[in-house]
């Protein structure tokens, strides 16, 4: 033992797994509001696109392909800010963000099959095919036969 005075051992915070825990639920939340009012602006104005008070008029709303690439782009966001989350032991951040990238997969994914549904729905039917009886149509020679693929 030797006759100096030792001092208390200093007051370790990365010992306590909850000492960034304020600023990390803080960032979490403040970032997945944000997201989260932007995505639900644009797509209000995508709904809104279709809205007419004009009883006459039967508006259609505008195609989801730039709101599902401005979707994208926050997807993007929250991807880049999962990535520096995790870089900086930022746990509930990272999660969050993990959470809003999957959610906003989930709306692309979606809105990408609503369209092509719409698309369907759209096109015209097409002609039907011939389906009388079998046999030459117009009394022609072989190759203009119904049977034979003419």
């Amino acid at each position: 033992m030797s006759g100096l005075p030792s001092a208390p051992p200093a007051f370790d915070a990365s010992a306590d797994s909850r000492a960034d825990l304020g600023p990390d639920v803080a960032t979490a939340v403040g970032l997945f509001l944000l997201e989260g009012v932007f995505l639900f602006v644009v797509f209000a104005k995508w709904f809104l696109s279709g809205v007419s008070f004009d009883p006459a008029e039967d508006p259609e709303p505008d195609r989801l392909g730039g709101y599902l690439v401005v979707t994208g782009a926050v997807g993007l966001f929250a991807v880049l800010a999962g990535v520096a989350a995790g870089r900086m032991r930022a746990v509930v951040t990272l999660w969050t963000q993990v959470l809003m990238a999957i959610l906003i997969v989930v709306a692309v994914l979606g809105g990408l099959e609503y369209e092509e549904r719409e698309d369907r729905r759209s096109q015209p039917t097409p002609a039907p095919a011939w389906t009388g009886p079998a046999g030459c149509r117009s009394g022609g020679d072989s190759h203009e036969c119904a049977s034979t693929g003419g």
